[in-house]
């Protein structure tokens, strides 16, 4: 390979990236990351919620060289994954614990 070559990310679809997300549910126990509150994996075969159900959220993105695998992910709720991606104003911010604020 040559100095100009890059390697691909891994970007997972269907199937597989079904039985990713649940490894990495299964990783954290449902609880989300970053504030440790209860962040269930969707149901299969039901309607993903995404104000209810866990997040895969990437440390570092597709478009920054990121991919799906597990050293690159974290388990998320839904309030930590826009506070990560957007930022405390979009997520209501947090308490004194570090809690997401309801």
């Amino acid at each position: 390979m040559t100095e100009h070559q890059k390697l691909k990310p891994v970007r997972l679809k269907g199937r597989a990236k079904q039985l990713f997300r649940q490894a990495v549910a299964l990783r954290s126990h449902g609880r989300c990351d970053m504030c440790h509150l209860h962040a269930p994996l969707q149901d299969w075969g039901t309607e993903f919620n995404w104000y209810r159900h866990g997040h895969v959220a990437h440390i570092k993105g597709y478009g920054a060289g990121g991919g799906d695998t597990m050293d690159n992910v974290r388990w998320l709720c839904p309030r930590c994954h826009l506070e990560k991606e957007h930022g405390p104003r979009w997520s209501g911010g947090r308490d004194d614990r570090g809690i997401p604020k309801s």
